[in-house]
């Protein structure tokens, strides 16, 4: 399995972006693995659970001074409610509001390092393909390496986030509604035809595959994914692909882009133009696997069947 690029997806920063070849993953961690109680008053710290590298991060406190690496962790950390505790983000943290205010600490392979120390941070969140997981330990900080790529670890990851915060409802209750809001979307959109689509990450091209988090979501939103499942969540493609798939939508590439590629005159989506690059506002609901992937989903509907 190949991973796109950082800047595309998450950091996923797209997060989301990464190219990581075959790995396949543990669960980060499980319930059973944390202590019962919990609350904000009462943490129930010591937190022990499993990074994305199969690496255990214990947490013996609550933490105070956190550095987020990832723009999805960024914004999960604030929907949390602790925002407050953040004195540190990636240059592509950019929601809300207030993470534009902290300091910038580089990107995925431009680790400031040293100014990263320098804030005396006591747990960071850094993706996985990050060469800087094992420095910014040094300063005796729990450092959780990882990022959602499937649907369901959206979840995982925010859950297990509210664990290592001490904001254990907090979490369970923000992934009740994001389940809430998106099911209801789902529902809305029953009975509407089903689309087929090409969803481009960047015209390496690197695209998604249908078991990746944008794939789920394509299907929710009554889109048939072009991809093969079997290519991976975030592959690298042959542009042949696209041209022979001949989808009738196509996101995250411009139509005067498309027309100039050999070849893709002839398919459905740029013949009717139905071809949608994403505005300012919408450019991270789906590249950021956090708790606005809801609007991202309205979002993509409105890609895929427009209002007459």
């Amino acid at each position: 399995m190949t991973r796109p690029p950082i800047a595309k997806v998450a950091a996923l920063a797209l997060s989301v972006a990464f190219v990581c070849a075959g790995c396949k993953r543990e669960p980060s961690s499980s319930h059973r693995d944390l202590p019962a109680s919990q609350s904000e008053a009462s943490p129930g710290f010591p937190v022990q659970v499993r990074d994305d590298l199969g690496r255990t991060v214990v947490v013996a406190s609550r933490p105070r001074r956190i550095l987020c690496l990832l723009p999805s962790a960024t914004e999960t950390v604030f929907a949390l409610g602790a925002g407050d505790r953040i004195v540190g983000v990636d240059d592509f943290s950019d929601y809300p509001e207030a993470a534009t205010q902290l300091p910038k600490l580089g990107g995925l392979f431009d680790t400031g390092i040293e100014q990263a120390l320098a804030l005396k941070p006591d747990l960071v969140f850094v993706s996985e393909h990050s060469a800087a997981v094992t420095a910014l330990g040094r300063g005796g900080a729990a450092v959780w390496a990882g990022g959602a790529q499937k649907f369901e670890d959206v979840f995982r990851v925010i859950e297990l986030t509210g664990a290592l915060l001490g904001r254990v409802p907090e979490a369970t209750a923000l992934v009740g509604e994001m389940r809430r809001q998106i099911a209801a979307t789902e529902a809305e959109l029953q009975g509407l035809p089903l689309v087929s689509v090409y969803y481009e990450l960047d015209p390496t091209p690197y695209t998604v595959g249908p078991s990746s988090f944008i794939g789920v979501l394509i299907s929710k939103a009554r889109g048939l994914n072009i991809v093969p499942e079997a290519l991976g969540e975030f592959p690298r493609i042959s542009p042949e692909l696209v041209v022979s798939s001949n989808p009738s939508v196509i996101v995250g590439a411009s139509l005067s882009d498309v027309r100039r590629r050999p070849g893709w005159d002839r398919i459905k989506a740029v013949r009717d133009e139905h071809v949608y690059t994403w505005s300012g506002a919408e450019a991270h609901l789906l590249s950021r696997p956090g708790p606005r992937l809801p609007e991202g989903l309205r979002a993509l509907a409105r890609k895929l069947h427009p209002s007459p």
